[in-house]
């Protein structure tokens, strides 16, 4: 049986995971796979969702992994929440975002950005923190940080503070 790694992110799971499975797979035995990965297995099979790196919608279940368009070492994302709401705090000013869990740091903070009316150019000089003061990654899936049904987080906009010497 030939079989194919993908990269695995979920709810409440800041660990990527690589993962092998078969080529013949279909969505909801990638998603079994993750429940078999992660702390997942009493959710219902029915309740989570796949969806690709920064992909509005979920995949359809019945579909094979060719059908759907996995690639070797594709990045997908399982999420009992179909979209995550973010406060995004700026300046005194606080606005709401809708993602979906796969939203990538790069997504967010470009989102953030038009939001707030910031060119792409100022954008550039600009990180996510996280409630905890860690800095949303470029790579990090929104989902990633969030637990079900709790479909929502708080991030600061702030600016990269470089120390020139």
């Amino acid at each position: 049986m030939q079989t194919i790694q993908i990269y695995l992110h979920g709810e409440d799971a800041r660990e990527t995971k690589l993962v092998e499975v078969p080529t013949d797979a279909t969505i909801t035995d990638i998603i079994n796979k993750y429940r078999e990965e992660t702390n997942m297995q009493a959710a219902k099979l029915e309740e989570i969702d796949l969806y690709f790196e920064d992909d509005e919608h979920p995949k359809e279940k019945g579909h094979n992994i060719e059908h759907a368009g996995i690639k070797k070492r594709h990045h997908v994302h399982c999420h009992r929440c179909q979209k995550v709401a973010v406060s995004i705090e700026y300046n005194g000013q606080v606005k709401i975002i809708s993602v979906p869990p796969s939203a990538t740091g790069v997504m967010v903070l470009k989102k953030s950005a038009k939001e707030f009316g910031i060119t792409e150019k100022d954008a550039s000089d600009l990180l996510l923190k996280l409630p905890n003061g860690d800095v949303l990654q470029k790579t990090d899936h929104i989902g990633s940080f969030v637990s079900y049904p709790h479909c929502e987080i708080k991030l600061l906009l702030i600016h990269n503070k470089q120390i020139q010497g």
